[in-house]
């Protein structure tokens, strides 16, 4: 009786290794339904850019022109459809890179201030109301759209072309990676630190999952070797922006 009781009985090896097989399974799972809701969340943030963009595109259609945005020569008279309140994206003295608070603060700044603009086309509102309730909210500012970590949605507007910026300057001879995005226009701070936008086209921006913006700098070193510092991996775009691709 005792050798067949012992002959039935789990050892401690076999104890060990059916505990590691469920550990194992149960690591894969949940591995695997992080990875679910990670991909949900970067293709729920993708559809808010792309109904931001048309949007855009609808609002453009009405007025027969290009948002124009405040740091730049507009082209309605003298007037911005953007105003930054002072919210530009300064770099500190010293420094290639800019705090990702002030990034934050900045971009806010910029995604209300756009919205309240698109709120004022009835076709750009009826493709707003399309968002995620989630993500489409209000704060003490204004309406704004976040991402489902609880960032803003960033906005990167098209700076000025080159060629009216600088009438005297050869823009290729004096910075030939320009002609690479199609685009010949003057970066200011946030294209320079995300991304530049290409075809005269707004970009939207996520900080992504680990909530930094990860602010290039996309200089050179004073002798014309392209650079770049602090690259986040886990941005999310409305498109693929134009990097220095030296400086990557």
């Amino acid at each position: 009786m005792n050798n067949a009781h012992k002959h039935n009985a789990f050892t401690l090896i076999e104890m060990v290794v059916v505990i590691g097989i469920i550990a194992l399974l149960a690591a894969l799972t949940m591995g695997i339904s992080n990875s679910v809701i990670r991909n949900s969340q970067v293709r729920q943030t993708q559809d808010a850019m792309k109904l931001l963009s048309l949007a855009v595109d609808e609002w453009e259609l009405e007025r027969g022109r290009p948002i124009t945005f405040e740091g730049y020569i507009p082209i309605n008279g003298g007037r911005y459809d953007i105003a930054t309140n002072g919210e530009n994206i300064d770099q500190p003295s010293g420094s290639s890179s800019v705090n990702n608070d002030d990034m934050q603060d900045a971009m806010e700044t910029r995604i209300e201030s756009l919205i309240e603009l698109l709120l004022q086309s009835e076709s750009a509102t009826v493709i707003l109301a399309r968002i995620s309730p989630e993500l489409f909210i209000e704060d003490i500012h204004g309406k704004l759209v976040v991402d489902p970590w609880g960032n803003p949605v960033g906005v990167l507007f098209p700076g000025r072309k080159f060629a009216d910026a600088y009438p005297n300057l050869d823009p290729l001879s004096e910075y030939p990676y320009l002609d690479e995005s199609n685009d010949l226009t003057v970066r200011d701070e946030a294209e320079d630190g995300l991304g530049s936008c290409i075809n005269n086209e707004i970009l939207f921006v996520s900080a992504g999952p680990d909530l930094r913006w990860g602010y290039r700098y996309q200089g050179n070193d004073g002798v014309g070797n392209p650079t770049l510092i602090d690259s986040s991996k886990d941005n999310i775009y409305s498109y693929e922006p134009f990097i220095v691709e030296e400086a990557r």
